[in-house]
């Protein structure tokens, strides 16, 4: 039997009450947090997702657990990165075991904290829209015994809503459904554990977007609801502006990769030492040097591997050189 969502909730399409958003979006990847939360709120925070979530019932390892680990300060625009290497590595192991941050989906306690918030701020608090990632498979297969073929999973979304008209926005088509505001949990049966990307009110008092490329959530709201946020001991938040950058790279990364990435046009070879582990890069060229790649093989603190290959179209340009190392160095406390 297909899986559904948790009543009281329930698929919809996307009707001309739900255009207001694309308009109030800044450019997709335009840097600042209106390119994912629409603009024109009162204020904005963002819910940082748990470094590790215990299997079973437990504490949630958070950024300021790390923070503390790593004798740093967990800033307000801090990316995980800013945080999670130590300028000098502890003699204590590091508080989390993960590959970071999950990304695009808050933890099961955190979203049922923030739905208890988000109902005493909005006037229609059992009648809010849900955009679902459209990109999520949600299929997957059935283990079988050995020697059977697995047989696949069915579809949990209803033939009418999968091939029926999508929530349009810049670079992401949503699913969508509605319920009460506690339904922000209400796909956490498809298959997978997943809570809905977007969520809003009909009164638009607020907007949550739990962007699938991003470690936290997103919320656009009345003052006194971020304030209320920001104070809420059952999650971790910090308070943002509409002009704060999406994403950013510590100075000291910058520097690193940049001295990094003159050695490596240099000598064809580099290694990059941090607190957390190594990045190696090598530049490989064609016999005839007409085109080149770079190789990259990481080695993590906890003896974790990882390589990446990558063509280069201009092997002399150094910005695609720079930002390829700076995400292996990232990927050392970040994952993939």
């Amino acid at each position: 039997m297909a899986r559904q969502l948790t009543a009281p909730a329930r698929w919809v399409s996307p009707n001309g009450d739900w255009d207001w958003i694309a308009g109030r979006l800044g450019p997709f990847g335009g840097g600042s947090i209106t390119s994912v939360v629409p603009a024109g709120f009162g204020a904005y925070a963002r819910i940082l997702h748990p470094v590790e979530e215990p299997e079973a019932d437990g504490r949630l390892v958070r950024w300021s657990d790390v923070a503390r680990w790593a004798g740093t300060t967990l800033r307000p625009d801090a990316q995980f990165h800013s945080i999670a290497f130590p300028r000098v590595r502890p003699e204590a192991p590091a508080p989390w075991r993960s590959q970071g941050p999950a990304r695009g989906r808050l933890a099961r306690p955190d979203a049922d904290a923030l739905a208890r918030l988000l109902r005493e701020h909005t006037s229609t608090p059992e009648d809010c829209c849900f955009g679902l990632w459209d990109g999520y498979g949600f299929g997957g297969m059935l283990l079988a015994a050995p020697g059977a073929v697995p047989e696949p999973l069915p579809d949990p979304i209803p033939a009418a809503v999968r091939e029926g008209p999508r929530l349009h926005l810049p670079e992401r088509d949503y699913l969508c459904y509605v319920g009460p505001v506690e339904a922000i949990s209400a796909t956490r049966g498809l298959g997978r554990y997943q809570t809905a990307n977007l969520a809003w009110p009909r009164d638009r008092a607020w907007f949550v977007a739990s962007e699938i490329d991003l470690p936290w959530t997103y919320v656009a709201g009345s003052a006194a609801l971020i304030d209320a946020l920001l104070a809420e001991v059952h999650l971790e938040a910090l308070p943002a502006v509409p002009t704060d950058p999406v994403v950013r790279v510590e100075p000291w990364v910058v520097d690193l990769v940049g001295r990094a990435a003159v050695e490596l046009k240099e000598a064809g070879h580099v290694a990059i030492e941090t607190t957390m582990g190594t990045v190696e890069a090598w530049l490989e060229h064609s016999r005839r040097g007409r085109s080149a790649a770079i190789r990259i093989e990481s080695v993590c603190d906890d003896g974790t591997h990882g390589s990446h290959w990558m063509a280069l179209r201009e092997h002399q340009d150094p910005d695609v050189i720079r930002s390829v190392l700076e995400d292996a160095v990232v990927g050392l406390v970040e994952g993939s």
